[in-house]
C-alpha cells in the first residue's frame, strides 16, 4: 500500500507542477496579449513587463492552484482507472478514501501554502505590481480618476489612513480617520478629520481635527486634542494615494479586519456587511483545492480508454461546478440574504457532502 501511496502522490506533484506552470505561462502570454499594441507603442521597457510579472506571481499563484490541483489529481486517477486499475484496487478491499489520502494531504499541505502566501506575499506584492502597471505599463495617473470611494492605504510610519471620498484632481479629502500602529500593529494614536487638503508646499492640512491617544489597552489616555486646522502625519503625496489605493481582495485578513473597523465608524451597513463575506472568504478561499479535489476525483473515474476521456472531462464539470454555487451564496451573503459566516462556508459544506458521498459510493 506504501508503495502504490507513494507512486499516486509522486505522479500527483508531477502532474500540479507541470499545470500550475502551464496555467501561470498562458495567464502571463494571454494579459500580455491585451496590451501588446501598447507595449510597442508607448515603448515600454522589458524590465518594466518583467518586475510587473514578478510580483504577480504571488496573486497568480495563489488562484491557479485550485485548478492545478484539480487537473493534477483528474488526471493521476484518470489514467489509473482507464486500465481497470482502480477497479482491482477497490476489489481487493481497499478503500477508494485510502488511495485518495496521498492527493488529499498534499492538496491540503498547499492549502495551507497557498494562504500563507496570500497573507504574506500577496498585499506587498500585488501594491507594488499596480504600482508598476499604473506608471510603467498603463502610464494612467491620478488625472484619470474623479473620485476614489473608501480610499485605504498603509501610510510610512506605520499608519493606516482612511478617506471616505478622495479627489485626485483638487487634492482633497473627506472624513479622515488616521490610526498610528505600534510593531504589534496596535494603534497607539487615532486621527479625525472632516477634510485634508494638499498644500504645494508638500504637506496636508487637515480641518476640524481630533487627535485621540490611545494606551496599551485601547482606551483613550487622556483627553483628546481638537484644532480647527492642523498639519497632518501623511508623507504620501496625491499620487502616492492612487497608487497605493487598497483594494479589499489584496488585503491580508488583518488588514482587512482592521479596514472593516474603520469603515464601520463611517460607512454604512451594507459596506461593512459586503467587506464582512469578503473577511470569511479568506478563510475559506485556500479550502478551494480541497473541494475540487474531492468532488473530481470520483467522478473522473472511468474504465476504459474511450471513457477516460469522458470520465475526465465529467470530473472536472463537476467540481467546476463548485464556482458558479459559491459566487450566488457569496452574493446572497453581501445582499444580506445570508449572514456572512453561512454564505462563505455553505458551498463548501454541500460540495464536502457531494464529494463524500460519491467517494462512499465508488468505494
Amino acid at each position: 500500500m506504501k508503495i502504490l501511496e507513494k507512486h499516486i502522490l509522486k505522479n500527483f506533484i508531477i502532474a500540479f507542477a507541470f499545470c500550475i506552470t502551464l496555467l501561470m505561462v498562458l495567464g502571463v502570454i494571454g494579459d500580455i496579449l491585451g496590451f501588446l499594441d501598447d507595449i510597442f507603442k508607448k515603448g515600454i521597457p522589458l524590465s518594466s513587463i518583467f518586475l510587473f510579472y514578478l510580483y504577480f506571481a504571488p496573486f497568480a499563484f495563489v488562484n491557479m492552484v485550485p485548478f492545478a490541483c484539480l487537473l493534477g489529481a483528474v488526471f493521476v486517477f484518470n489514467d489509473l482507472s482507464k486500465n481497470h486499475e482502480v477497479t482491482a484496487i477497490i476489489t481487493s478491499g481497499i478503500s477508494l478514501w485510502k488511495v485518495m489520502k496521498p492527493v488529499l494531504l498534499a492538496t491540503f499541505v498547499l492549502c495551507l501554502c497557498t494562504f500563507i502566501v496570500n497573507e504574506k506575499l500577496v498585499p506587498g506584492a500585488m501594491g507594488k505590481a499596480g504600482q508598476i502597471r499604473q506608471e510603467k505599463l498603463e502610464r494612467s495617473g491620478e488625472e484619470g480618476k474623479q473620485v476614489v470611494e473608501n480610499l485605504t492605504a498603509y501610510g510610512e510610519g506605520n499608519q493606516m489612513i482612511f478617506a471616505r471620498e478622495y479627489y485626485p484632481k483638487t487634492k482633497k479629502m473627506e472624513d479622515v480617520i488616521i490610526h498610528k500602529l505600534d510593531a504589534n500593529q496596535a494603534t497607539t494614536k487615532k486621527i479625525n478629520a472632516k477634510s485634508a487638503k494638499w498644500r504645494d508646499d508638500g504637506f496636508w492640512v487637515g480641518t476640524d481635527v481630533i487627535v485621540f491617544n490611545l494606551d496599551s489597552n485601547g482606551d483613550f489616555a487622556w483627553d483628546p486634542e481638537v484644532y480647527k486646522n492642523k498639519k497632518l502625519p501623511i508623507r504620501e503625496s496625491p499620487g502616492d494615494f492612487v497608487n497605493t489605493q487598497l483594494d479589499p481582495k489584496m488585503m491580508s485578513y488583518d488588514q482587512l479586519k482592521r479596514y472593516i473597523s474603520i469603515l464601520a465608524v463611517s460607512s454604512s451597513p451594507t459596506s461593512v456587511r459586503r467587506l464582512a463575506v469578503d473577511l470569511n472568504y479568506k478563510l475559506a478561499f485556500p479550502f478551494t483545492a480541497m473541494i475540487t479535489v474531492l468532488v473530481g476525483i470520483p467522478f473522473s473515474i472511468a474504465t476504459g480508454r474511450v471513457n477516460a476521456l469522458l470520465g475526465m472531462a465529467r470530473g472536472i464539470f463537476v467540481a467546476m461546478l463548485y464556482l458558479p454555487v459559491m459566487a450566488v451564496c457569496l452574493a446572497f451573503g453581501k445582499r444580506g440574504i445570508l449572514p456572512p459566516v453561512l454564505s462563505v462556508w455553505l458551498s463548501i459544506i454541500l460540495f464536502t457532502f457531494l464529494g463524500a458521498y460519491f467517494v462512499n459510493k465508488r468505494s
